[in-house]
C-alpha cells in the first residue's frame, strides 16, 4: 500500500513514516516507480513503533528491539526493554510519593508557622 493508506491506517504522518524508513525500522521498502509502497507487515512493525512511543520508548531504543533486517520484532528484547522501563516506572512513583510526603510536610510546617505570625495591620485606603 502506498504512504497515504498507511497513514490513514496508523494514524502515522507521512513525515514520521519517512523518518522510520530512514532509520532502518522498517527494513527494506519497496518502490513503484518513484512511490514507496508498505508491505502488511510493515504497516504493522509501523504501529508497534506507535505503541511503544505511547509507552515512553525512544526510536533509537526500538532500533535495538526491531531486529536486524526490521521485519520481524525481537519479541525477548521488546519484552526485556518493557520490563525495564516498568521498573523506571516504579521508581518514578515511588520518588514522586516521597516528594509529595515532603510538599505535605512543608505546607504544614508554614500553616504552623502562619498560624504564630500575627496578622499584619489593616491600613486604611487613602
Amino acid at each position: 500500500m502506498y504512504i497515504g493508506a498507511v497513514t490513514q491506517q496508523t494514524g502515522a504522518s507521512a513525515k514520521a513514516v519517512r523518518l522510520y524508513e530512514a532509520l532502518g525500522l522498517l527494513g527494506k521498502v519497496e518502490r513503484k516507480g518513484v512511490y514507496r509502497y508498505y508491505s502488511a507487515s510493515q504497516l504493522n512493525q509501523i504501529i508497534l513503533i506507535r505503541q511503544a512511543q505511547q509507552l515512553g520508548f525512544r526510536l533509537a531504543e526500538l532500533n535495538q528491539v526491531l531486529g536486524p533486517d526490521a521485519t520481524a520484532p525481537n519479541w525477548p528484547a521488546l519484552l526485556q526493554h518493557l520490563a525495564n522501563k516498568q521498573a523506571a516506572v516504579q521508581i518514578e512513583i515511588t520518588r514522586l510519593q516521597q516528594l509529595e510526603q515532603q510538599l505535605q510536610l512543608a505546607m504544614q510546617d508554614i500553616m504552623q508557622c502562619a498560624s504564630l505570625v500575627p496578622p499584619p495591620p489593616l491600613t486604611a485606603c487613602a
